[in-house]
């Protein structure tokens, strides 16, 4: 078997790298800035777990093998896609580091491993047949951000590729940057620059539920640094089609106000405002989505803690989102 140190050319969905003792661990940040994202346990913590990240390569080998230190709350979950179908979904093998993906013929094919939604990944080797080919995947596809709170890293989701953002990026082929942050989806500064910097041909932002449950912007706040949050992603990606969702159903935060005063339908309508702000200046490109278009209250059965969706939901909402939202940012580009 031939083994190799995989370098960032290797990996889809990562913002940055840290590098250490015979590891790369991809983060979904500015790993080089993270003081500026501090304090540690709020968005660096969240954004050094995997959520949407990938390995993607070309092999002709019939075994695949990735060594990978996955530090993670639940039993680490890695699936190997082909085609943006789910070939497998495998644990370690016994008690070692190694994940083993085995019958997959001999023809040059380009796969990807998808690393588990919150799980701290340091990548070691990755390993194929003697005298198989293994290369990087260059990729051309549509590059989609999106950015949200824990119910967009999809914790809860059955494997990795099943959570909402990859269902969908699977169903439209699009290649996907997930910026899921749980519990720290506040429309910070810093966040904002960052997907400004990085960029993509159609940008969604899921605003609303973290602000309601950390009352962290209320009705004098939040609006306005949803139109700044949009303004500094325009500095750089002035004709990117971006989308404005709005929470899905929240269940008894519907009608409970928050420390602000705020319900949820309170920062909808604050979101609402933000968009026809941006638009009477001319923004064509901006549009708003509606959480009840993905998960509403007749689907409340697959929120089990009355607020993150199960795997299940996680599933259906990203088959919605590949209906009834990115098909009109894709048509928009």
């Amino acid at each position: 078997m031939q083994k190799i140190s995989p370098d960032e050319s290797y990996f889809q969905g990562a913002i940055s790298f840290e590098k250490g003792e015979g590891y790369i661990r991809p983060w979904r940040l500015n790993y080089e800035e993270l003081p500026l994202f501090e304090p540690f346990d709020q968005v660096p913590d969240k954004a050094g777990r995997s959520a949407g990240v990938r390995l993607r390569f070309t092999t002709n080998s019939p075994f695949i093998e990735l060594e990978a230190k996955l530090q993670t709350v639940a039993f680490p979950l890695v699936d190997l896609v082909c085609e943006n179908k789910i070939l497998a979904s495998h644990g370690p093998v016994g008690d070692s580091e190694v994940y083993r993906f085995s019958d997959l013929g001999n023809e040059l094919r380009t796969y990807e491993i998808w690393l588990p939604t919150f799980a701290y990944s340091y990548i070691k080797t990755l390993g194929v047949a003697d005298g198989a080919t293994l290369e990087p995947a260059q990729d051309e596809r549509v590059h989609w951000l999106t950015y949200g709170s824990s119910i967009s890293q999809c914790r809860a989701s059955h494997t990795p590729a099943r959570a909402w953002p990859a269902t969908a990026a699977r169903a439209l082929d699009l290649n996907l940057t997930c910026l899921g942050y749980g519990g720290n989806c506040h429309l910070e500064p810093m966040v904002g620059r960052m997907i400004r910097d990085r960029g993509a041909d159609i940008i969604t932002l899921k605003l609303g539920i973290n602000v309601y449950g950390g009352a962290s912007l209320g009705r004098r706040t939040f609006r306005h640094n949803a139109i700044g949050l949009v303004k500094l992603i325009r500095e750089k990606n002035p004709d990117a089609p971006i989308g404005l969702i709005t929470p899905i159903y929240g269940c008894e935060r519907e009608t409970k106000a928050n420390a602000l005063g705020m319900t949820l339908e309170n920062y909808r309508e604050e979101l609402r405002a933000a968009h026809e702000a941006l638009t009477s200046l001319c923004d064509a490109k901006l549009f708003i989505f509606e959480g009840r278009d993905l998960l509403w209250e007749e689907d409340a059965n697959l929120l089990p803690d009355n607020l993150h969706p199960n795997g299940e939901g996680y599933e259906l909402i990203g088959r919605r989102a590949a209906e009834r939202i990115l098909p009109t940012l894709l048509k928009a580009r």
